[in-house]
């Protein structure tokens, strides 16, 4: 099997994912975040929006250097957020789809002002820098909307919010 044929159903999924908890930030509280210096709601929303778009500079380019990357920031609507990442998905599948394997087992380089943070294949860089680097700031989002006492849509199955009530005693 075609190692593309493999990252390609997780790529979809963890989009879609990701997507489904974006629609659900309250865009009257953009502006709002847990403090303690972490993130507001429209600079997570903005981060989780613009990642799916790397995975067409890790399939094109060689590698990329940090210090020339510049950062888009805090959305200002969800609609805007939801634009920016469909946007970056489609460009992100459309630039996988259809790679042959000694692509995507072809080296590809992170580095900050030309000091080489690290090497890796092109698959392993789309599993790390993309797909894991999505689920963790997509957890972090689900703590934040949580906290905002929003509901959740299924992650990785039913949340509590899809849970019958029970009355039963915890303990």
């Amino acid at each position: 099997m075609p190692l593309i044929d493999m990252l390609l159903p997780q790529f979809d999924r963890e989009l879609g994912t990701t997507r489904r908890l974006i629609e659900v930030v309250p865009e009257a509280e953009l502006a709002w975040g847990p403090g303690g210096g972490a993130r507001t709601f429209g600079e997570l929303t903005g981060h989780l929006a613009e990642i799916p778009a790397w995975t067409c500079g890790i399939m094109n380019e060689e590698g990329r250097d940090l210090a020339d990357v510049p950062v888009e920031g805090a959305v200002g609507s969800v609609t805007e957020a939801l634009g920016r990442f469909d946007a970056g998905a489609s460009a992100g599948r459309a630039a996988l789809a259809g790679r042959p394997d000694d692509e995507l087992v072809t080296d590809w380089t992170l580095r900050r002002d030309g000091r080489v943070f690290f090497s890796l294949p092109r698959i392993a860089m789309v599993q790390a820098l993309v797909l894991n680097h999505l689920v963790h700031h997509r957890g972090q989002l689900s703590v934040y909307l949580r906290m905002r006492e929003c509901r959740l849509p299924p992650i990785y199955g039913p949340t509590a919010d899809d849970r019958e009530p029970t009355n039963r005693l915890r303990r």
